[in-house]
């Protein structure tokens, strides 16, 4: 069955598609499986409903955070351990303490040591 129109490679199909904006005076025919009952839209939310989109919502998101701050403290652990790219522990702009081995800094006495509680605290 082929049409004159070899052009449109639809046409030899012999699928007609009809277009959403076009109007037919013939009704569309029901499909057979179809009972006739409407089809429920909204139902109104249960307790589990509700319990559950909280717990997709904010309890997953969370543990995802917590995972990727892990999964970040981990990565970072293991490139210091296995002295990948120059990995530092402490920032040395803040170090005011010297490296004598791996993980061994010995620091600087303080000039001046501050005041401390039991200083405030004292009765004399």
């Amino acid at each position: 069955m082929a049409y004159e129109d070899s052009a449109n490679p639809l046409a030899e199909s012999g699928v007609t598609m009809h277009s959403d904006s076009e109007h037919y005076s013939e009704e569309p025919s029901a499909s057979p499986s179809s009972s006739g009952s409407p089809v429920i839209v909204y139902k109104p939310p249960t307790m589990w409903s509700l319990f559950r989109g909280a717990a997709i919502n904010l309890v997953l998101p969370f543990i995802n955070g917590m995972m990727l701050g892990f999964g970040e403290l981990f990565a970072h652990e293991a490139a210091f351990r296995l002295g990948w790219g120059g990995t530092k522990v402490f920032p040395t702009n803040r170090r005011r303490t010297h490296p004598i081995g791996p993980g061994i800094e010995i620091g600087e006495p303080r000039e001046k040591p501050s005041p401390t509680l039991e200083d405030f605290a004292s009765l004399e």
